[in-house]
C-alpha cells in the first residue's frame, strides 16, 4: 500500500550518495513500512537533520496524507520525557534522585515496608524498584483510576531489593507525576509543557485522549485483520498514566526531541543531565528489552527512562520504543557521533524492534569504514 502513496520530502539528503541516512531509509525503513497505512521518519547525522519524511495516509480509505505536523500516540516513548522532567526537578528543587518516595508521598504503602521505604525517584526512572514486573499494568486497561490502582500497591510482591534487579513498570513509574505535583504545585502535564515542550518549540506535543482525538491532524491507529490494515478507535486507557504513556507528538516535535538528546539544546537539557540519563543503571536481558537475537548485540541496560546497549565495536546506543494498540514508535541514537532516528507509525510493523538493531549494525559498519552488508542481500 505505502509504496503507491505519495511521501513528502522535507529535508534533502546531506552529503554523499549512499550515506547513512539514505541507506538506512532505503534498505531498512521502507521495507518495514511498505504495506503500512502511514508513517513519519527523521534521521540525524553529525547533529544535523538530513532526512525528515512522511509517508502514506492518516487513515486507510482516506486521502488525508501524513504530514510533519500529524499527531501520533508515542506510548512508552513518553517515559523519556518523564526522565527529563525528573532530571529538571532534581536540578531545580530540594528533591534528590535518592530521596525516598515516602518523604514526599507519605500515604504511599507497599507490601514489604522495609523495601518500600527505600524506593526513590532513581529507582522509578531506572525500572529498578524491585516490584514484580508490570505490576497492575492489566488494571490500566480496566475501568479503574490511577489513584485506585496506586492504592493497591500494598498487595504487590517484591522480587528483589530496590536497585538490585530490573522490572519494567507503568503504574509505579508514573509516580514521578505525583512527585512533580507535590514539589511544584503544578500538574505533571503542565510541568512538562513548560519545562520541555515550550522551550524546545514542540508546538504540537500534548497529553491526553481528548487532545489527540479532537485534533484535526491526528493519525488513526490500525490493526492487521489477516488480510489488510483496518482502522480502529483509539483507546483511552494508557492516558491514565501520563508519565509512562501519555504523550502525543508529531515527527516535527520529535525531531526537536532527538536533537535535544544529541546535545543540541543545552539550555534545556545540558550535557551533564544527558550523560546521567543515558548511562546504563540496571542490566537487563535481550528478552526483557524485546530485542531480537543478534550475535553483535552486547550488554543491555535500562538507564533513566532509556534503554542503553552496546553493538559490535561500539557502545552507547540509546533507545526507547512505544506501543499502544494500532500504533508503534521507535527512537534510537548514538550521542558520540550525533546520529539518530525516530520512526512513527499508525500501524503495528512486525519487525520494528529489528529496526533498532539494524540502525546499530549499519552505524557500527559505516562509522568504522567497513563495507556494508545490506539485510536480505
Amino acid at each position: 500500500m505505502l509504496a503507491t502513496l505519495a511521501f513528502v520530502l522535507l529535508f534533502p539528503l546531506a552529503g554523499q550518495a549512499d550515506g547513512f541516512a539514505e541507506t538506512f531509509e532505503r534498505d531498512y525503513v521502507l521495507p518495514l513500512i511498505k504495506d503500512a497505512p502511514g508513517a513519519a521518519l527523521v534521521i540525524v547525522e553529525n547533529g544535523k537533520v538530513v532526512r525528515q519524511e512522511t509517508y502514506g495516509v492518516r487513515q486507510v480509505n482516506s486521502s488525508d496524507l501524513v504530514t510533519s505536523e500529524t499527531l501520533f500516540r508515542i506510548a512508552s516513548l513518553s517515559k523519556t520525557f518523564a526522565s527529563a522532567a525528573a532530571s529538571i526537578l532534581v536540578e531545580d528543587t530540594p528533591l534528590t534522585w535518592h530521596t525516598p518516595l515516602k518523604t514526599n508521598l507519605a500515604d504511599l504503602r507497599f507490601k514489604q515496608s522495609d523495601y518500600g521505604d527505600q524506593i526513590s525517584l532513581y529507582h522509578l526512572m531506572s525500572q529498578s524498584t524491585g516490584l514484580m514486573p508490570h505490576a497492575y499494568t492489566n488494571l490500566i486497561e480496566e475501568n479503574m483510576s490511577f489513584q485506585r490502582i496506586v492504592d493497591r500497591l500494598d498487595r504487590v510482591d517484591f522480587v528483589c531489593e530496590p536497585g538490585r534487579c530490573y522490572g519494567y513498570q507503568n503504574v509505579v513509574f508514573s509516580l514521578v507525576g505525583d512527585l512533580v505535583e507535590r514539589e511544584t504545585s503544578m500538574p505533571y502535564q503542565d510541568y512538562v509543557s513548560r519545562q520541555i515542550f515550550q522551550p524546545l518549540d514542540m508546538s504540537r506535543a500534548s497529553f491526553g485522549y481528548k487532545e489527540f482525538i479532537e485534533d484535526q491532524n491526528h493519525a488513526r491507529p490500525h490493526v492487521w485483520n489477516g488480510k489488510r490494515w483496518v482502522s480502529v478507535k483509539p483507546t483511552p486507557h494508557y492516558y491514565k498514566v501520563p508519565p509512562a504513556a501519555g504523550v502525543n507528538a508529531s515527527i516535527s516535535d520529535l525531531t526537536s526531541w532527538l536533537l535535544a538528546q544529541l546535545g543540541q539544546n543545552p539550555d534545556v537539557l545540558p550535557e551533564d543531565m544527558l550523560a546521567e540519563m543515558h548511562q546504563g543503571v540496571i542490566k537487563t536481558s535481550r528478552y526483557q528489552a524485546h530485542y531480537p537475537k543478534r550475535k553483535a548485540l552486547g550488554d543491555i541496560y535500562y538507564g533513566l527512562g532509556w534503554r542503553v546497549f552496546d553493538y559490535g565495536s561500539q557502545s552507547g546506543f540509546v533507545h526507547h520504543g512505544g506501543y499502544v494498540k494500532g500504533m508503534c514508535s521507535s527512537m534510537v541514537f548514538h550521542r558520540e557521533t550525533g546520529t539518530g532516528m525516530v520512526l512513527l507509525t499508525n500501524s503495528e510493523p512486525r519487525d520494528i524492534n529489528q529496526l533498532v538493531l539494524d540502525f546499530a549494525e549499519l552505524h557500527d559498519k559505516m562509522f568504522r569504514g567497513l563495507p556494508l552488508r545490506v539485510a536480505g542481500r
